[in-house]
């Protein structure tokens, strides 16, 4: 088991850092070309890799909590990030997905995806109902990013039923979610990664900038960009 355990965590840690770099290259590469479209590839199977690998390592401490009886205050961080990683992997899977459906947004309203988005609301409520009741010593970071399961799956709703007006779309929500899941990594990374490398110990109400910093500059680039589209396409 532990070994297993060993495998993921560096699996998940080295897929990490390799997808912060492979993140940016279809971000500036030319919309449609063939590095964009080859790297973006790379980049979404390395991305399902990674929170697939995060969501495996996270169960096998499950038999720990129960053992220790660890309290939710302790568990709070694990449970949050099984829901990100939940979220994430849905929000690539969706952001892939929607590039197939260009001609028909009808196409993916299947039990699958429809599946997909109530597994994204109800994983968003079940944080947000955790943070009231527990109230753990994390709970502005649960509440901070609870809502991106609603966004996300509203928005998945909307999409396959076919309430968009605009004929593109697919290509406003392709960005959206690519850089959604580019939001996620740096999450991780600022939290994880940048706060251990640079030995960084942030006490207090400080300790919750790392969790929402990318949010905080992903989702206005996002909006920023997606404006950008519809005024080039004349839809704004």
């Amino acid at each position: 088991m532990e070994i297993l355990h060993e495998i993921l965590r560096y699996t998940h840690m080295i897929g990490g850092f390799v997808g912060l770099g492979l993140f940016w290259i279809p971000i500036f590469s030319k919309k449609g070309g063939k590095i964009h479209r080859q790297m973006g590839k790379y980049w979404t199977w390395l991305g399902r890799l990674v929170v697939l690998s995060a969501l495996a390592g996270l169960f096998l401490y499950i038999p720990e909590i129960i053992e220790k009886n660890m309290s939710p205050n302790s568990y709070a961080p694990l449970l949050f990030l099984a829901y990100l990683s939940v979220v994430t992997y849905i929000i690539i899977s969706y952001g892939v997905a929607v590039l197939a459906s260009k001609k028909d947004p009808l196409i993916m309203n299947t039990l699958y995806w429809n599946s997909m988005a109530y597994i994204s609301l109800v994983a968003s409520i079940c944080i947000i109902a955790f943070a009231f009741i527990i109230k753990p010593d994390s709970m502005v970071v649960l509440l901070a990013l609870s809502p991106v399961g609603l966004l996300t799956g509203f928005g998945i709703l909307k999409y396959i039923k076919g309430k968009h007006s605009s004929n593109k779309a697919w290509l406003y929500e392709h960005l959206g979610s690519m850089l959604g899941a580019g939001i996620a990594f740096h999450t991780a990374f600022a939290v994880f990664g940048v706060t251990r490398i640079f030995d960084i110990g942030l006490e207090g109400f400080i300790a919750v900038i790392p969790w929402i910093l990318p949010a905080v500059i992903g989702i206005p680039a996002q909006i920023i960009w997606t404006r950008h589209y519809q005024r080039k396409f004349k839809e704004i």
